[in-house]
C-alpha cells in the first residue's frame, strides 16, 4: 500500500471538515487541525517565522497543507 502524500492527505483533512482558521489579521493566521489520530494541533503563519504546526513532523505536513489551500500570504 502507497503512502498518502502530504498534499493529498491535507486536502482529505480539508474535506473532512478538520481545519478551523481560528483567527487571521494581516499575514497573522492562527488554526486548528484535527489530525488522524484525534489529536489537535495548532498551526498557522506568522511573519517573523512562517508556516508553524505543533505535530512532530520536520517538513511541511498535512495539516500545514490544508491550511495553505485556503490562505494566501502575501499574494503566495
Amino acid at each position: 500500500m502507497r503512502r498518502e502524500s502530504a498534499r493529498l492527505k491535507g486536502l482529505r483533512l480539508l474535506l473532512d471538515g478538520r481545519l478551523t482558521v481560528r483567527h487571521v489579521q494581516g499575514e497573522i493566521v492562527r488554526a486548528e487541525c484535527k489530525g488522524d489520530s484525534g489529536v489537535l494541533y495548532s498551526l498557522g503563519h506568522f511573519p517573523s517565522r512562517g508556516w508553524e504546526c505543533t505535530c512532530p513532523a520536520r517538513t511541511t505536513c498535512s495539516h500545514l497543507r490544508a491550511l495553505m489551500s485556503v490562505v494566501t500570504v502575501n499574494g503566495k
